[in-house]
């Protein structure tokens, strides 16, 4: 690689883009600011930088399509949840009704037998 010296306090788009594509191949990140003249944390600044954008643009739908498919996908989340509740609570209310005594078997008396000894 040829030296290179930032004389300048701003930087040109593409100087930055090739930093930072120089950089992800990098093994020693101070010795690549050394040879491009730029401050190591000013290339860490802008990897972040770039990193956030492109985080930002993920999660920003780009379509109304796009922005109906994440809500669709969101809609079927909250459905899945609701399921599984409702099955658990089915289950319970299954179960509770299963330890009733069934309502036309006769009543045995609310007392119990005494302790004999």
């Amino acid at each position: 690689m040829a030296k290179r010296v930032c004389t300048s306090k701003r930087v040109t788009s593409e100087v930055r883009q090739e930093a930072l594509d120089q950089m992800r191949s990098a093994a020693n990140i101070s010795k690549l600011a050394k040879e491009l003249g730029i401050p190591r944390r000013t290339l860490y600044s802008w990897r972040d930088k770039e990193l956030a954008r492109q985080e930002k643009r993920k999660q920003r739908p780009k379509t109304r399509v796009e922005e109906l498919e994440q809500e669709l996908g969101r809609t079927k989340e909250v459905l899945a949840e609701r399921t599984i509740d409702l099955d658990f609570f089915r289950g319970a209310l299954q179960k509770i009704w299963g330890r009733r005594r069934p309502s036309s078997a006769p009543v045995a008396s609310s007392s119990t037998s005494k302790f004999e000894k």
